[in-house]
Formats: C-alpha cells, sequence, structure tokens
C-alpha cells in the first residue's frame, strides 16, 4: 500500500535541466557531469530514482539514465514558460502532446509531470487526455521536526506526489544520514509513511563535492539502514500505479458487495 502498511516508502526525484536564462554550453558540460556522477552513486546504492527532463525524447540524458539496469523513471520537467498562469489550454495541450506523446514514440513510457518555479497544477483533464498518472509539485524545507507529509489522489486518477525535502538544503547544509536516521527515515519505517525527497541538480553545480558527498551520504543512509527489509525505494511512476491499481480495486469490491 502506498504510504501505509508495514514498510516505510522512500522516493527520490531529480530536476535535470537548467533554467533558460541560467543556460550556457559550459553549464550545461557541468550538469552532465553532475548528472553521471548521480548515476554512478545511485547504482552503486542500488537506487531508483525519477529523473525530470524538459523532453525525454530530445534529452541525451535519457538513454544513459534508463541504460543503467536500475529501474529508473524519466518524467517531464514543465515550468512556467508553458505551465500555470497565462499559459493557456492551446499551448499547454501542445507541449503536453510534444514531450509526453513524443516520449512514447520512441519508447519512454514517461507518465510523471513535475512541475518547477510554478505551483499551481495544470488542466487536469489534458494531463488525462495524455495518459500522465502523477504530479510531482513543490518542495519544503528540510526540516527534522516536520511529520512525512502524506501523498493525496488527485481528481480524475492522476495522483499527487506529497512535497519533497530539498537535497541540498536551500537554508543550510544539513548531514542527511544522521538527520534521516534520528528523525523521519525511523519514523517513516515505523508508521509507513512516504518520504519524497528531491534532488536540484542545476544547483549541485554550485555546490560542488560538498553537495554530490550530502546526496551521497543520503543514499548511504537509505541503503544500509538497519531497518532495511522494512524500507522501500520507488519511483513516482511505480507509486502512482500502485495507488491507481489500490483504487480501482476498492471501487471494484464495493460495486460486488451486495446490498445491506
Amino acid at each position: 500500500m502506498v504510504g501505509t502498511g508495514h514498510a516505510g516508502v522512500v522516493t527520490i526525484s531529480i530536476d535535470l535541466e537548467l533554467e533558460i536564462d541560467h543556460y550556457t554550453s559550459r553549464r550545461q558540460g557541468e550538469l552532465d557531469r553532475v548528472r553521471d556522477r548521480l548515476c554512478e552513486l545511485l547504482q552503486a546504492y542500488r537506487i531508483p530514482a525519477t529523473w525530470a527532463v524538459a523532453d525525454p525524447a530530445r534529452s541525451a540524458a535519457s538513454d544513459p539514465i534508463l541504460a543503467s539496469g536500475m529501474g529508473h523513471e524519466i518524467a517531464v520537467l514543465g515550468d512556467r514558460t508553458w505551465i500555470g498562469p497565462g499559459a493557456g489550454r492551446t499551448r499547454l495541450s501542445r507541449e503536453l502532446a510534444r514531450r509526453f506523446d513524443g516520449a512514447r514514440r520512441v519508447g519512454i513510457a514517461a507518465t510523471t509531470l513535475v512541475l518547477r518555479g510554478c505551483d499551481c497544477l495544470p488542466e487536469v483533464d489534458l494531463l488525462l487526455a495524455h495518459a500522465v498518472t502523477a504530479v510531482r509539485a513543490g518542495t519544503e524545507a528540510a526540516s527534522p521536526r516536520s511529520h512525512p507529509p502524506v501523498a493525496a489522489p488527485l481528481r480524475y486518477g492522476i495522483w499527487q506526489a506529497p512535497p519533497a525535502r530539498l537535497v541540498p538544503s536551500l537554508k543550510s547544509w544539513w548531514n542527511p544520514s544522521r538527520w534521516i536516521g534520528r528523525r523521519e527515515l525511523r519514523s517513516a519505517i515505523a508508521t509507513g509513511a512516504l518520504l519524497h525527497f528531491q534532488i536540484d541538480a542545476p544547483q549541485l553545480i554550485e555546490s560542488c563535492d560538498l553537495g554530490l558527498r550530502g546526496v551521497e551520504e543520503l543514499a548511504a543512509a537509505l541503503s544500509q539502514h538497519p531497518d532495511q527489509q522494512r524500507l522501500r525505494l520507488a519511483t513516482l511512476g511505480t507509486l502512482a500505479a500502485e495507488h491507481l491499481r489500490q483504487r480501482s480495486a476498492t471501487s471494484a469490491r464495493s460495486i460486488l458487495r451486495p446490498a445491506a
């Protein structure tokens, strides 16, 4: 069961695009190196993740990520230029078709939309028309005192991921392995909660080795936790599919239940 039951669940999503106004060929090369290092870390610790790129069919990152054999997911990264106030339904529909349908034409099963720089969710009926099953919205501060957020379904059978803890933190550098081991991870395992971490790959360019060390500490804490058998790692797309299957099964049982 997603977010409940006997196992705690951890999901990691990675934003893997430069902002348009920050793009240079030099920075793109640096981002490619960060991507390669993240792939190596996740493979070393056997952790699948959801990687968000602007256009999966055209991204040079899609093939090496999927070829790693880790069960990674490629998602579409949507920004305020085509999602949010002022974009309009016509442009939104066109961009969804180009990015999601284009991905499927080249064999990439993209079903997750990741939002960056916009808090409002796009027209849900248009998402459904392009077989989007999961949406990841904003992040929240990495506070050790906050309780793990609970994911809630959207309308029309589209699942919304819970707010993510940003890695590295925008406010301060913290030690993920100590923090989640002491509080959040232990609580998730005990209660069957869902923890969501977001890695901002462009920000790792600025933080250099310090940020990557923080990501490695997080990966090590997840893969080497003493209660590992009660911890499950999954992508956003996998969790959405499970959630929707559970809801369908519940609805079917309700229909078949004889009237009192």
